[in-house]
């Protein structure tokens, strides 16, 4: 009896390190899923562009290792196996690419390239309400202000000292 336990335990250690108990559980809750749904009147057929958005939330699982929260998402969505081609949905996204967003999936690209235009519009529609850099000269303890970081001769400027305005 202990023998059939403890080789119990060692195939169970064995699968959970390689990964597939934890794709046989998903696997299993996508299927009871598919079971408990099966009603194709329930799901309307998915328009391109939730297939686009879908198969980038798809690409971000799995490229962070995400499969079993992948299989069950993509059986939930009704989402077919094999992904939209990424070439096709850069194209239909207008989205240039480079050897290193490539290496990405596409919703990084996306999030960080809107993080870049919501800091330029930021950037663009701020107001110049004052210098941005500060310098204490501590000799005379002279405070000079610029929004020219390099325009101090002589003394020191402190970086703790920059104003962000």
């Amino acid at each position: 009896m202990t023998t059939i336990n403890e080789m119990k335990d060692a195939l169970k250690e064995t699968l959970e390190s390689r990964g597939v108990l934890s794709q046989l559980r998903a696997r299993i809750r996508a299927e009871i899923f598919n079971a408990l749904n099966e009603d194709p009147e329930d799901k309307p057929k998915l328009s391109m562009e939730n297939m686009i958005i879908n198969d980038l939330i798809r690409e971000y699982m799995e490229y962070n290792h995400y499969s079993q929260t992948s299989s069950v998402f993509s059986s939930e969505a009704g989402m077919p196996q094999e992904m939209l081609d990424r070439g096709f949905i850069t194209k239909k996204l207008k989205i240039v690419e480079d050897n290193n967003s490539k290496q990405t999936p596409l919703l990084y690209g996306l999030v960080f390239g809107m993080k870049k235009v919501i800091n330029n519009q930021e950037v663009q529609n701020e107001p110049q309400t004052g210098p941005k850099y500060r310098n204490v000269y501590p000799e005379s303890g002279q405070v000079v202000e610029s929004n020219n970081e390099f325009e101090f001769q002589g003394g020191r400027r402190n970086i703790s000292d920059q104003i962000f305005k």
